[in-house]
């Protein structure tokens, strides 16, 4: 193994991989579905979430052949010392520009919403501190933060669940008036709203299971996040109208903000409060598998002393986009990465792995 890591248990799997998953993204469906889906937004989600199980699968197809090895380890015995460090590399940067990708989106939202006035590097900055101290600690460590962290699912379901007091369903009517074609261009937002899951490629040797419990679990982390999306899709259907949804970039926090809750005024503070925890779960898992791919590429045991200079290189590219139109440019530098990243690379791999004799058994 590239280092000494004791083994998670299933249920920090779970909870891991949906850490990992639920981001920015959540905050902002409702808005890019209803300029494509509309009333069917959550068919769109259902769609992407059963396109996210078949990547999975084939993600689990390509683990399982290496047993003991994570994705990094993969890359050199099936592309070679040459070939395979260029893919660790590109990897390695990969998971950099979502991480700074992410913690870019969350301080736009911040700083929409709550901290006006508060310069983009200093929220950069507590963002970085935070995921620092997580990311260079070990994998049994980060597993039972998520699952700590993982108890604030219950008041953030709460708050979008007390939204249907307001709802009315005939808004999401009729569900096919976009047509079927355009519900299915709906699952590619939905889509890029879940991405995350494939830091299994990382921690797959780290699972105390087996390989046919591992892929359940995850199933069951992405059938999760699926229904969650869906729940928080269809409930900004019935509480806003499409003409709504459509000037409302997060309504989710503009849905949370117009509830009357009696005892507090601005619960959309305390919302961005307990989702910013997850967002900075999210981001430590990109710091922690960059971490792990340096650690590989110069032969160390150890990922530790590696984190900071992941953390100072995610910040200072966070720090690059300045106006609205990079920022955009950033989002589909991201989404082009996923497509290559997440599915096109890991499926050669998986073909390639058919075609290479190899020895079982666990990496020293």
């Amino acid at each position: 193994m590239a280092q000494d890591e004791k083994f998670m248990s299933p249920k920090q799997q779970f909870l891991f991989i949906i850490q990992a998953q639920i981001g920015v993204g959540v905050l902002s469906i409702p808005y890019k579905l209803s300029e494509t889906a509309k009333g069917g937004g959550g068919i769109s989600v259902i769609m992407a979430g059963i396109i996210t199980q078949i990547i999975i699968l084939m993600m689990w197809a390509l683990m399982r052949k290496f047993p003991g090895r994570n994705l990094f380890q993969i890359c050199l015995q099936l592309a070679g010392p040459i070939v395979g460090r260029m893919l660790i590399i590109c990897y390695i940067g990969y998971f950099l520009f979502l991480g700074a990708n992410i913690m870019l989106s969350a301080i736009e939202v911040l700083s929409r919403w709550i901290l006006q006035e508060t310069p983009k590097w200093v929220l950069l900055g507590l963002f970085s501190i935070m995921t620092f101290y997580l990311a260079r600690e070990k994998l049994t460590v980060l597993a039972r933060f998520y699952s700590l962290a993982s108890g604030l699912f219950i008041p953030l379901i709460i708050f979008v669940s007390y939204g249907l007091t307001q709802a009315h369903i005939e808004y999401m009517f009729p569900i096919m008036e976009t047509g079927f074609w355009n519900i299915l261009r709906g699952t590619k937002d939905t889509t890029n709203s879940m991405y995350g899951f494939e830091v299994f490629l990382i921690i797959f040797p780290f699972i105390d299971a087996s390989d046919k419990q591992k892929l359940f679990i995850i199933s069951m982390s992405n059938l999760f996040v699926t229904l969650f999306y869906t729940f928080v899709v269809c409930t900004c259907l019935m509480v806003f109208t499409s003409d709504q949804l459509r000037i409302i970039p997060e309504p989710v926090i503009y849905l949370v903000k117009s509830l009357n809750f009696y005892i507090f005024d601005r619960a959309d503070i305390i919302f961005l409060s307990i989702w910013s925890i997850t967002l900075v779960c999210s981001i430590v898992s990109y710091c922690y598998s960059a971490s792990i791919g340096l650690s590989v590429l110069f032969k160390q045991k150890n990922h530790r002393s590696f984190a900071p200079y992941v953390q100072i290189a995610i910040y200072f590219i966070a720090l690059l986009p300045i106006t609205p139109i990079t920022i955009h440019h950033f989002d589909q530098m991201a989404e082009f990465a996923a497509y290559l990243f997440i599915a096109t690379i890991p499926a050669v791999l998986m073909i390639v792995s058919l075609f290479v004799k190899r020895k079982a058994g666990r990496t020293v």
